[in-house]
């Protein structure tokens, strides 16, 4: 009797690092999802095996699910999903022979080196801060803002206060008042609006995640403000809509543009919905665009290219993000848009010149 032998089918390890506990955790969660989704669309699922670790949104957790990534042989992640974690581990990566491409970190204090990072989302350059100062002052007519800003994940927060600041201020804005809030202290957020009582803003900027940005938006409209609101992509995900409700009616974001009328988008959108029977949210869509550029880039680094280029060949058939490309830092370039909510739904403006 013929004993046959079926064929080992050689398996890529691929590791996914994310917030998926916590107070980020939807931003973590959202991601997987878009993640998961890639590789079942890849048409090469039988060939990556993925391997996920929670990095809580900390910077000691992380360290540790990179040596554990590392234990599991992992070369490639996908991930982190917060500025903070990204700034402790992509020091390590060369020496650990590890490479990174992250769907949606946005510090600039990576942005500009050599290293083994890449990332799909535009740092918090000085250009956009200047797009968004000038549109805000001279578009929106706004004359007077608070920042409101999350000072745990301060590499993020940090650079998008400074740089905005600097900017509206040179554009002859009046700013305020800057306020950090860091909910673990149990300090109220509703105390962060105790000294506009007699004079509000024109405008609020929030960055924080989708919890507490709609948590102080709630707390705005209590307190009777007509205050417009700006908040940073970072908060937009489908549970910020899900505990903004009517309150985040009119609230304004900068933002990249997604053209969800293509065929690819519509594609996405469908599988998405069919696989985890809800609709995609930007984090979604971002970790499968990053993940299909990491898949479709095994071939060639197999065959010896550096991450740089590979990935650069594959993002140049993106599906989903419009105009983008990596330079040759691996820094993330796409053009910025303007957007307002309205009915839950958020309506693009059009593009910041």
């Amino acid at each position: 009797m013929f004993l046959g032998c079926e064929t080992q089918i050689e398996k890529t390890d691929i590791g996914y690092m994310g917030t998926l506990s916590g107070r980020y955790s939807d931003l973590g969660q959202a991601t997987l999802q878009g993640v998961m989704l890639a590789i079942e669309d890849s048409g090469n699922a039988d060939k990556v095996n993925l391997i996920v670790k929670d990095d809580y949104g900390k910077a000691d957790e992380s360290i540790k699910a990179l040596s554990d990534l590392k234990s599991s042989g992992v070369k490639y992640i996908i991930g982190p999903n917060l500025s903070s974690v990204a700034t402790a581990v992509v020091p390590m990566l060369e020496a650990q022979n590890m490479f990174m491409l992250s769907p949606t970190t946005s510090t600039s204090s990576l942005a500009g080196l050599r290293d083994n990072f890449l990332r799909t989302m535009p740092h918090n350059n000085y250009k956009q801060a200047e797009l968004t100062a000038k549109y805000i002052l001279e578009k929106l007519k706004i004359k007077s803002v608070v920042v409101l800003y999350d000072s745990r994940n301060a590499s993020y927060s940090n650079d998008i206060v400074r740089k905005f600041t600097e900017a509206y201020m040179r554009v002859g804005g009046e700013l305020n008042a800057v306020r950090s809030f860091n909910p673990d202290s149990g300090t109220s957020l509703g105390s962060l609006l105790e000294d506009d009582k007699d004079s509000p803003p024109d405008m609020y900027y929030i960055i924080g995640s989708s919890i507490d940005t709609s948590l102080l938006i709630w707390q705005i409209k209590k307190a009777g403000f007509n205050s417009e609101i700006l908040i940073r992509k970072w908060a937009a995900s489908n549970e910020f809509y899900r505990l903004g409700g009517e309150a985040v009616e009119g609230v304004k974001v900068f933002d990249y543009y997604i053209d969800e009328t293509t065929d690819a988008y519509q594609d996405f959108e469908m599988k998405y919905k069919e696989r985890f029977q809800k609709s995609p949210s930007w984090m979604s869509m971002y970790g499968y665009e990053a993940t299909r550029i990491l898949v479709e880039s095994l071939p060639d680094l197999k065959e010896g290219k550096d991450f740089n280029t590979a990935l650069g060949i594959s993002a140049k058939k993106n599906k989903l993000l419009i105009n983008f490309e990596f330079d040759e830092f691996g820094d993330a370039f796409l053009p910025l848009h303007f957007f307002e909510i309205h009915k839950g739904e958020t309506v693009h403006k059009g593009m910041v010149e």
